[in-house]
């Protein structure tokens, strides 16, 4: 009876502590900040659910797992990253004469790329016609917050995910981490 009762006990108080750390989590917002290289991050608490929570909660991850063929009993964790990806470009605009349908014609023709993003466009008359091209590397480091007193660190306090975007025109505009629970 009095280990029954201890079980049950320790699985109450890990539930407790389980639904506090996500009310933090979901009463958090997001740190945007800059890294020390001028590159766009984020930094995020983890949200720790039930299946039965995701299930009901978030519905575009079930979704997406589904369209991937994998169960959502089978999940670990889900992360999902917004960016947005903002070039101010200047460039000049050359003409170019195009031989078409047996005329000549002129074409004004505009390029600008750097490491991240390339354009290039034709305008014709009225009519502009523009090729976007942006490439970008997100990455997520998932790690473990120490609780601490003065210097000392000792256990886990929290779990975060911080989100880095490689392409400096790129602004990371939300982040959200959920594990499961098993």
């Amino acid at each position: 009876m009095l280990i029954s009762v201890c079980a049950t006990n320790k699985k109450l108080t890990s539930e407790n502590e389980r639904l506090t750390a996500n009310n933090t989590s979901l009463m958090e917002r997001a740190d945007y900040y800059e890294t020390e290289a001028g590159k766009s991050a984020a930094s995020v608490q983890k949200l720790e659910l039930t299946y039965s929570e995701l299930e009901r909660n978030y519905q575009d991850v079930c979704q997406t797992a589904h369209d991937l063929n994998i169960k959502v009993k089978r999940l670990q964790a889900a992360a999902t990253t917004a960016t947005q990806t903002e070039v101010k470009v200047v460039t000049e605009i050359r003409d170019s004469i195009v031989y078409r349908d047996g005329l000549l014609d002129s074409l004004k023709v505009l390029r600008w790329q750097d490491p991240w993003v390339s354009v290039a466009g034709e305008i014709r008359g009225r009519e502009v016609e523009l090729d976007v091209v942006s490439c970008d590397t997100i990455k997520q480091i998932i790690h473990r917050v120490p609780k601490k007193f003065w210097f000392i660190k000792w256990g886990c306090k929290a779990i975060r995910q911080e989100v880095v975007s490689t392409n400096p025109h790129t602004k990371i505009t939300y982040t959200e981490y959920i594990e499961l629970k098993k």
